[in-house]
């Protein structure tokens, strides 16, 4: 996989990787989903069929319909989910793949996730269940999706126990990205979004340096801002899944930069604040116990916060989840039978994992004026 980031004759960014013997393509840029239509049939020659929600469908269907119209192996009426975390349920799950036995999907065929990160999960999850495995092409409609979770692999549903705790890895054949789909976001989504732009950022020392100069773009939604950003930050993850596609050797732990304190805001909330605005806070976090630590030196430390906290503007969080979410770092996914660990920063492109104290991370969330 090439490091080079440039876009095509028509302004699409694109690169390959392999995960888990899969090959997989991405491909960012306005016009994009013009292409979608052909990278199906080389993919698989059969009939693919779409997963969405009614309100994904309702504000970005058009692009869609306009890219596949006239493509004989789609079926042109899509198979809806509930919207939000209601799809993520065994009882959407199972109606899904009934559905998709309906239909009559086969195994030369394949499932086309068009929606946000839930589509995303349970559309990976179906596919990779369906007929015991059937290619998915995700087609990410938020900027969280584009630039984080459509990539990887990981699929679920939620259980009684807690969120995305039965699913599988089922990397995707495409990740196809186009800027257009993600104007009609609500400002709170596009700055959610952001979150995880930025986190990639700090995980690449030529993406940090590049990121000033995209930074204005981003904040006024233009779309090959959008595009170089959504492309970097997937090359970022590609590079890691590509060496660890199922979290064996650990390595995906680096991607988790920030997300320590994150899930345990998210928590605390009820899981009422977006993701992207919990990883927000997280990033202030770890890079604020990494300054702690004497990991990150002062003066960069001080730029590096100064341009993050610029860039995501952290939405306020209330006082009932700063007074409860210590209580939720003991469900942390990296835990171990030693304690906690989290990721920290020496530099931009330089993540560690390092055994941390509840009490070092619980001082290390600043307050509502970033200190």
């Amino acid at each position: 996989m090439s490091s080079r980031s440039r876009p095509d004759t028509r302004g699409i960014r694109t690169f390959r990787f392999v995960a888990a013997g899969v090959g997989c393509s991405v491909s960012a840029g306005s016009g994009a989903l013009s292409r979608l239509a052909g990278e199906l049939g080389r993919i698989a020659p059969g009939r693919w069929l779409i997963v969405s929600s009614a309100p994904v469908l309702a504000a970005q269907g058009r692009f869609l319909r306009e890219a596949l119209a006239g493509a004989s192996s789609l079926d042109p009426d899509p198979l809806l989910v509930p919207d939000g975390e209601a799809a993520k349920t065994w009882t959407a799950l199972g109606r899904l793949l009934s559905e998709m036995a309906g239909r009559g999907l086969t195994r030369d065929g394949g499932v086309v996730a068009f929606g946000g990160g839930t589509v995303g999960d349970v559309a990976g999850l179906a596919a990779s269940l369906a007929l015991r495995g059937v290619p998915v092409v995700q087609v990410p409609t938020t900027l969280l999706a584009a630039a984080d979770s459509a990539l990887g692999g990981k699929t679920a549903v939620n259980l009684a126990a807690g969120k995305n705790l039965a699913g599988t890895f089922h990397h995707p054949r495409l990740v196809c990205v186009d800027p257009r789909l993600l104007a009609s976001l609500s400002e709170r989504d596009h700055r959610s979004g952001l979150a995880e732009v930025v986190k990639s950022a700090l995980l690449s020392a030529s993406f940090w340096r590049r990121l000033p100069a995209l930074a204005d773009g981003l904040a006024a939604r233009d779309e090959s801002a959008l595009a170089e950003a959504v492309e970097r930050s997937l090359r970022v993850k590609a590079n890691v899944v590509s060496r660890d596609p199922d979290e064996r050797l650990g390595l995906r732990h680096m991607l988790n930069l920030g997300h320590t304190v994150a899930h345990a805001l998210e928590g605390a909330s009820g899981y009422r604040l977006r993701h992207g605005e919990a990883v927000a806070w997280g990033l202030l976090a770890a890079l604020r116990l990494s300054a702690a630590r004497g990991l990150l030196p002062e003066r960069p430390a001080a730029d590096i916060l100064g341009r993050v906290w610029r860039i995501l503007r952290p939405v306020p969080l209330p006082g009932t989840v700063r007074r409860n979410w210590p209580a939720h770092l003991a469900a942390d996914k990296k835990r171990d039978r030693e304690g906690l660990r989290d990721v920290l920063l020496a530099a931009p492109g330089r993540p560690l994992l390092e055994r941390v104290t509840a009490a070092e991370i619980v001082a290390s969330l600043p307050d509502e004026s970033g200190s």
